[in-house]
């Protein structure tokens, strides 16, 4: 479950983007506020995250080569994710000219979390080893019988 967690807060801009098309019809203020603060390009980097919440749910037997591939990824995924998050925060408040409260104080909690989610996931024996497992696929002649 601290995995789940962890997992969607890195893609916490695909988050916002499923939660602005679900609330399209009660809320249009929704949209308006996430058309201004939401840019392809954050979305563009936790694409791997993407890849890794759909290679969770496909954790089947049945599952291919590259599913089985992004679910044995799920740590430098995880990483490289975080640090890009981390890397976009740091730029944009180099670029502010005048810190405040809000959003600047929120964005580096962001990134804070974004480190801890790291420092939890490569510490963790357990969730190393969730990383290295995957159903063993499924044989042609036990499908047949």
């Amino acid at each position: 479950m601290h995995l789940g967690l962890g997992i969607g807060f890195l893609g916490r801009h695909w988050l916002m983007l499923v939660a602005t098309v679900v609330l399209a019809r009660r809320s249009p203020e929704a949209v308006q506020l996430a058309s201004n603060h939401l840019t392809w390009l954050p979305l563009l980097l936790e694409l791997g995250v993407v890849a890794l919440v759909y290679s969770a749910f496909s954790r089947v037997p049945q599952a291919g080569r590259t599913v089985r591939w992004i679910w044995s990824q799920g740590l430098p995924i995880i990483g490289v994710t975080a640090a890009t998050n981390i890397g976009l925060v740091a730029w944009w408040l180099w670029q502010t000219p005048v810190w405040a409260r809000w959003p600047d104080l929120f964005l580096a909690s962001c990134a804070l979390l974004d480190l801890a989610i790291v420092a939890g996931c490569y510490t963790s024996d357990y969730i190393r080893q969730i990383f290295k497992e995957f159903p063993a696929p499924v044989d042609v002649k036990e499908r047949s019988s």
